[in-house]
């Protein structure tokens, strides 16, 4: 948060000198293992000072009011008995042992008692944010458990595989003064003058933000003035919508009237700017990184790549992420190496929109965006995308993006793996076996591929984090075709990437450990990646464009809708895959769509999203992530078991169940009823795969699964002999009354019969 005036004043006159002396030396001694007490501590020494008595606390507390003096007096409590993970105060304890002014470390007291003092919306208002997410990453939650630990955590297990240091060819790729225009060339000759052949001139000596945000500033004015691109920062009492998090520095357009909010969808590249260079943070500094290129991804959902950058005191290092993951030009010191810094200024503020990694294949006209595939026949056809319908927040994913067009058609936008058979071909493939109530091919074209977006790149071995461990089976067998080398020049002590510099599991970082285990991810969960010959996963990235259209089931309006759309994705499911000879595996709230029958050929509810399909007895794709979405996963998938047909019922199941007992508060069928403060589905979405598993195993027995259908509205209790009736074709028992979750033998029919016409039978007596 920014501190406004008033706040600002209190502090000032009010310093805390020498107050926290003793208490800075019991940090400092504790180093990243940080422990209750001397958290407690260094709480109750602030707890005594006038700051806290007199400073109000922040507008976002649930009460609104009350000062800082009891939020830090409940947190104090909180910590000593455990119930607050002690990485929510690593920013404020890393400024008080290094003696950072008073105005940061109060600012870092209000950010925290900001973030664990808000409330946790109600279920009733929240919608199921996950759109087809291939595996468990930062996209497969509900909103009311977005959690900052809970984001970064997820964002880490996306990019820990896949994130590359000191690439080979980024600066020439990138920020190459060769292919300058006239004009840039001449602002990067003017730059360098403020260079004195040792440091920049007016660096400031001790690099705090805002001396460091001026010392920019001054630049940018002075050699950069006519670029198109400015540096923004939320320290100037600017702040983001909908506060994602508020990022230290940021490039856009400079907006056509002043304002004081600013939207990730203008931002172009993202800056972090810390006070000092310290290799032991740079987990916790770049998944802070991360967490805002993901919210840029959300806001611009077909954008091909994010630039992004850390300044630590005079240390900056350069990024690129893009769906294959994030790569870098390794860190460098401004001053030893000048012209890096000055090409980075320049070309961040002068980028075209190909090389700024901005959309370039939608066409915006008059207001309209459009796009040009080719359809069925081979031509090309011109379309104009309506509003976006799906989108997808995570970083190393598909991107799943999808727009509604004229016509009645939906215009899906997606970086598809290049082991598995495109979408396309599968529509196509069911549509020549004669399967029934998938949706029809309009029109499509392949837009470009990871591989296309790092030609002349050289990639090392995937950087290894601090406090992971490393074991031969997970370094890389090959280098990807563009990369024949190994990286000898990381310097940090973060990299572990050297097999010398491979350390045992009893000298894995205290900090690390508590942070994993506090994370809805595991260690004991599926990797979400595995090994692969590739340092890399390809995409390809391409629009589809298919017919008809629907609203996705979670839109249900009635009951009846609700069953019929449910009933008929079954019908196309079996025929997809005994007639196509297609295993979906991606069955989630937003693959069942419901339909108009007149325009579906009498079908109310159809499936889509064939990403993930897999031809029936084919081999493994060779893809990297696990196939399914999280909340619905069935059990021995999240097992690791094979897939089967019988897997994707048991997704069907869950994904009535949940529009049952979570989605139904947000459609208009509680009445005056309260939704549940705990629901019970909580458990199918935090944790690990064994956990959830476990959670679900539990729940399909029939007294639980009486307690989950207890968290209905009422109005949906109709539906309750219908699951329990589900439930006892998808899990009979065996010879010794144990649960069966396990795929029979025979006539798929045998599964698929029962459960349709349980569903005709229920929708009847509606």
């Amino acid at each position: 948060m920014t501190l406004n005036k008033e706040q600002i004043r209190i502090i000032a006159e009010n310093p805390l000198g020498d107050s926290l002396n003793s208490v800075r030396v019991a940090l400092r001694d504790c180093g990243d293992a940080l422990s209750e007490g001397v958290v407690a501590r260094l709480l109750g020494t602030l707890v005594t000072s006038p700051v806290a008595l007199d400073l109000p606390a922040s507008d976002a507390a649930p009460d609104g009011n009350g000062y800082v003096a009891e939020k830090l007096l409940s947190l104090r409590r909180k910590v000593k008995e455990g119930t607050i993970k002690l990485d929510q105060f690593r920013h404020l304890v890393h400024h008080v042992i290094d003696k950072s002014p008073d105005i940061q470390i109060w600012e870092d007291v209000l950010n925290i008692i900001d973030t664990l003092s808000a409330p946790t919306p109600p279920s009733s208002s929240i919608a199921p944010t996950f759109r087809g997410t291939p595996i468990k990453s930062s996209s497969s939650r509900l909103a009311d458990s977005e959690t900052r630990d809970i984001i970064e955590g997820e964002l880490f297990e996306e990019i820990k595989n896949c994130t590359f240091r000191n690439v080979g060819g980024f600066w020439d790729k990138f920020f190459d003064p060769r292919s300058w225009r006239k004009e840039q060339n001449a602002m990067l000759k003017r730059i360098l003058t403020a260079h004195d052949g040792k440091r920049w001139t007016s660096f400031p000596t001790v690099p705090d933000e805002k001396p460091v945000w001026d010392w920019l500033r001054s630049l940018e004015e002075r050699f950069l003035h006519d670029a198109p691109y400015k540096f923004y920062t939320t320290r100037t009492a600017n702040q983001f919508e909908e506060r994602k998090g508020q990022m230290d520095l940021f490039l856009q357009r400079p907006a056509a009237e002043a304002s004081d909010t600013f939207w990730y969808k203008h931002v172009f590249v993202v800056g972090e700017q810390k006070k000092s260079y310290d290799t032991s943070r740079f987990k916790a500094d770049f998944l802070q990184l991360t967490r805002y290129v993901r919210s840029v991804f959300a806001d611009q959902p077909t954008r091909r790549y994010v630039h992004a950058f850390s300044l630590c005191a005079s240390k900056m290092e350069l990024w690129v992420f893009d769906r294959s993951g994030p790569y870098s030009s390794g860190s460098f010191d401004i001053h030893d190496e000048p012209d890096k810094l000055a090409r980075a200024l320049v070309g961040y503020t002068t980028m075209d929109d190909n090389m700024m990694g901005l959309d370039t294949f939608v066409e915006r006209q008059d207001g309209h965006r459009y796009v040009t595939l080719d359809d069925a026949s081979g031509k090309e056809t011109r379309l104009q995308l309506d509003k976006a319908m799906v989108r997808q927040k995570a970083i190393v994913c598909r991107g799943t993006t999808c727009y509604e067009t004229q016509d009645s058609h939906v215009a899906k936008f997606s970086w598809a793996s290049d082991k598995r058979k495109l979408e396309v071909e599968h529509l196509k493939l069911a549509e020549a076996m004669g399967v029934e109530g998938v949706a029809r091919v309009v029109a499509h074209r392949q837009i470009t591929t990871i591989a296309e977006l790092r030609e002349g790149l050289q990639f090392p071995t995937a950087h290894r984090f601090r406090g992971e461990d490393v074991h031969f089976d997970d370094l890389p067998r090959n280098t990807n075709t563009s990369s024949k080398r190994k990286s000898s020049s990381d310097h940090t002590s973060d990299d572990a990437s050297g097999l010398k510099r491979r350390r045992s599991t009893s000298q894995k970082s205290k900090l690390a450990t508590v942070l994993n285990d506090q994370l809805s991810i595991g260690k004991t969960k599926p990797s979400l990646y595995t090994p692969g010959e590739d340092l890399w996963e390809n995409r390809i990235y391409s629009c589809l464009v298919v017919s008809p259209a629907g609203r996705v089931i979670s839109e249900f309006r009635t009951i009846e809708e609700l069953l019929e759309s449910e009933r008929d994705a079954i019908k196309v499911h079996r025929s997809l895959y005994v007639k196509g000879k297609i295993l979906h595996r991606d069955i989630s709230s937003n693959n069942i769509i419901i339909t108009d029958p007149e325009t579906a050929n009498g079908f109310k509810g159809m499936l889509i999203d064939l990403d993930l399909a897999k031809v029936r007895d084919s081999g493994p794709s060779g893809a990297r992530h696990q196939t399914g979405t999280m909340q619905f996963m069935a059990v021995e998938v999240l097992r690791k078991t094979d897939h089967t047909y019988r897997h994707d019922l048991e997704s069907f199941f869950y994904v009535l169940l949940w529009m049952c007992a979570r989605q139904a508060w947000s459609n208009g069928f509680a009445g005056e009823q309260k939704p549940p403060k705990d629901s019970l589905l909580r458990k199918w979405e935090i944790g690990s795969f064994k956990d959830i598993a476990d959670a679900k195993e539990g729940h399909m027995t029939v007294n639980s699964l009486e307690r989950i259908m207890s968290e209905f509205p009422e109005a949906l209790n109709v539906v309750k002999p219908l699951c329990l009736k589900i439930r006892k074709i998808l899990f009979p028992l065996d010879q010794d009354e144990r649960m069966s979750f396990g795929t029979p033998s025979g006539d798929p029919e045998q599964l698929y019969g029962p459960i349709i016409a349980a569903l005709n039978e229920a929708i009847t007596k509606l």
